[in-house]
């Protein structure tokens, strides 16, 4: 009898639902719209929540990946590999969106009739709820994902992280890859996991200087079991926020390295 795990049955599942789809990926060339700098993506969300109702996009390398478990519902994407490159979260219901949406891959966002907004996470973009009479982010269907996001055939890049301390973190940082060098585990997280299991779980890690970050890490990632490491390392990871704090996520084990 054939065993099939939960992984190997979402990978049907997923490319079940793709191929039953009555169209794949638009073509580029059949799509039109005005290109759109990230920094006036921001302006736009100056006074909050912002819906786009002409035909606008912007272009964008994916810097995220879920293959290890992590970035469920969500897609990470930089609009360069400049020191200065402004990045968004893509909210969605599609799932092993790595296999759609590869890191490194470039791809084009049609933002017409999509939300924006720049709370606390930095930019996010999706579909809009109204969550305790307040406008809020939430994640794009499957199919109007596939339609709104759409790879550019055969240009990959390589977006190395952005190197950065914990004194010079800045929210235009947010939702881009970064990287920070001397950091050790906090004495009260020694001898743990990077996470609990099928729990979120924030990890305290501490520069040189006694300053602190978190580290957001799934309890469903394929390492959550991983033992912390107990001697200074650089940590690569896609910079978040959350009530003011700064918090990193590692899209697989080796953005951690001695």
């Amino acid at each position: 009898m054939i065993k099939i795990n939960n992984k190997s049955l979402l990978f049907i599942l997923a490319t079940t639902l793709f191929l039953g789809c009555d169209k794949e990926f638009p073509a580029i060339e059949a799509l039109e719209g005005t290109q759109l700098s990230f920094a006036a993506l921001k302006d736009s969300t100056k006074i909050g929540v912002y819906r786009f109702r002409t035909s606008v996009y912007v272009e964008a390398y994916v810097v995220s990946s879920d293959t290890s478990g992590h970035f469920f519902g969500k897609i990470v994407l930089q609009e360069n590999d400049s020191d200065t490159a402004l990045g968004l979260l893509v909210a969605t219901d599609l799932f092993e969106t790595s296999l759609w949406y590869p890191e490194g891959q470039k791809v084009r966002l049609y933002l017409k009739d999509l939300y924006v907004d720049q709370k606390t996470l930095g930019l996010s973009v999706g579909h809009v709820f109204s969550s305790f009479g307040n406008l809020a982010i939430g994640r794009l269907p499957i199919l109007f994902t596939q339609e709104q996001l759409v790879p550019i055939s055969g240009a990959f890049k390589s977006i190395g992280p952005k190197k950065r301390n914990l004194l010079n973190l800045s929210d235009n940082d947010l939702q881009t890859l970064i990287k920070i060098d001397s950091l050790i585990v906090g004495p009260e997280s020694l001898g743990l996991y990077f996470a609990n299991e099928k729990e979120e779980t924030i990890r305290v890690f501490y520069g040189p200087n006694g300053q602190k970050i978190n580290i957001n890490n799934s309890g469903y990632a394929d390492f959550w079991n991983s033992p912390l490491p107990d001697k200074w390392v650089s940590i690569k990871g896609i910079l978040s926020k959350v009530r003011s704090k700064y918090e990193l996520e590692i899209r697989y084990l080796s953005d951690i390295q001695n």
